[in-house]
């Protein structure tokens, strides 16, 4: 409850702080909202240009004019975006088709909030404005909840993360705004804390269930966050390191633990889950492959041709590797911004620390073998996830015969944040409990003098 409060009110002194139209690609995504309403799910070509989409090979949708006029009445050079009036060719009475490529490849569960919203402003006739700010409320209490369901699941750690979600930097324009990276980043905090639960707590069939939801809805918000939902399949395995089981006696439980994991059918549920995430994930890019986000930029015959040359031999994925190497090491942010790259610089050490915390912690074994998997796992999906974005960005967003990846935000990071704090704050306690355990000489050895793991785990499980 406490983290629900301040996320409200911080995010709304930052809702309020904010003029419309200040937020990364706000019209375009106000423009993608109004299509799926208007019934342009699934976009289709258009002949008018924004400052961002100013030449061929746009895709859009059709936009009432309402929104149209409250673009271009906002519109002070921050969000290029924005239709140019004076490209309009298709139009009636109810609007005009206007491009948004950027946000083309969101699906309508990355807007479910802002949809509601929007939906039910066009039916009772509420202006513009009012629909805007109501969409922005909407959304900052379900990100609100969803973080104080993510703190309230946790079995330690409550009050770091809790902090770590009140942050400015997560919430100022991420926790109300009308765009796929609020939902998004409230699914992922919700589904890395569901999943550390279980590295602690028995669950039952219902709690895999619930993650499973989680887990497609996430996928379906923004597709380059779908590799998380794979750590859902090491739920069963984790539930067979723990003591006691949902059977209820000790025989019970320690004959569920010999079952083998194949059988257990959280497995399947967690495995159901991932699977229709992924089958959407698949058939989403399948629709959606047939342009390109930013044709000004990277048209499609040379994201095409980047593609060959990638899948063609080891030369085109150098070439590819060299321009996110340099990317990385020079932090390199969109519009060479110098704050965003300080940012991101930031994050990559962070990423690098953790890492480094997870090797100290597997060779002095301060965790159960169980748990040190998870956390490989999660770091190298984590990884995984940030270098696809640049291979993203490489493909859409980079000049042909550029040398450097173009394009990199550090909201890219937000949603994998409380997933790799958790490890740190993992791998840190168990160093630090260790050393104590030594030092007080409190800990068995076994004959080559190391801890005796059994004895590390059960003196690092909280109680």
């Amino acid at each position: 409850m406490v983290t629900a409060i301040g996320v409200v009110l911080i995010g709304g002194w930052c809702m309020l702080a904010t003029a419309p139209g200040h937020i990364p690609d706000i019209w375009s995504h106000i423009y993608r909202i109004a299509g799926i309403v208007n019934g342009d799910v699934m976009v289709r070509p258009v002949d008018s240009v924004s400052y961002l989409h100013g030449g061929i090979g746009n895709v859009g949708g059709h936009v009432d004019w309402e929104w149209i006029e409250y673009s271009q009445q906002h519109y002070d050079g921050y969000d290029p975006t924005v239709v140019r009036s004076d490209s309009i060719k298709v139009f009636d009475e109810s609007g005009a088709d206007v491009p948004y490529n950027n946000t083309a490849t969101n699906s309508p569960v990355a807007y479910l909030p802002q949809l509601v919203v929007f939906g039910v402003g066009k039916m009772q006739g509420f202006p513009a404005d009012v629909t805007y700010h109501l969409a922005e409320l909407l959304m900052l209490l379900i990100y609100a909840g969803c973080a104080a369901a993510s703190v309230a699941l946790l079995p330690r750690w409550r009050i770091i993360v809790g902090l770590a979600m009140l942050c400015p930097l997560l919430i100022r324009r991420y926790a109300f705004a009308i765009s796929a990276d609020s939902l998004t980043q409230a699914l992922a905090f919700l589904f890395s804390c569901m999943v550390f639960r279980t590295l602690y707590c028995k669950v039952s069939n219902r709690y895999c269930i619930v993650v499973a939801c989680v887990s497609v809805l996430l996928a379906m918000c923004k597709f380059i966050y779908a590799p998380m939902v794979a750590l859902a399949l090491l739920i069963p395995y984790m539930q067979r390191g723990l003591s006691g089981d949902d059977a209820g006696t000790a025989s019970e439980a320690e004959t569920a633990r010999r079952l083998a994991v194949w059988r257990d059918p959280r497995l399947w549920i967690c495995a159901a889950g991932d699977a229709l995430a992924f089958l959407w994930l698949a058939v989403w890019m399948r629709t959606t492959n047939w342009f390109v986000t930013t044709p000004m930029i990277v048209s499609y015959d040379q994201m095409s041709e980047k593609k060959a040359e990638l899948l063609s031999g080891p030369a085109g994925i150098l070439d590819m590797l060299h321009a996110v190497w340099i990317a990385i090491v020079h932090g390199k942010a969109n519009l060479d911004s110098r704050a965003d790259s300080l940012v991101i610089t930031m994050f990559w050490a962070l990423w690098g620390l953790v890492a480094i915390v997870l090797l100290a912690a597997s060779v002095a074994r301060t965790m159960s073998k169980r748990r040190l998997v998870f956390w490989w796992c999660a770091v190298v999906v984590s990884t995984g996830i940030m270098l696809l974005t640049y291979v993203a960005l490489w493909l859409q967003y980079t000049p042909v015969g550029a040398a450097v990846v173009e394009g990199m935000q550090h909201r890219y990071f937000f949603p994998l944040v409380i997933l790799m704090l958790l490890c740190g704050l993992e791998c840190l306690h168990g160093l630090w409990y260790r050393r104590r355990v030594c030092e007080s000489g409190l800990a068995r050895t076994n004959g080559s003098g190391s801890v005796d793991s059994r004895q590390a785990e059960t003196l690092l499980v909280p109680r």
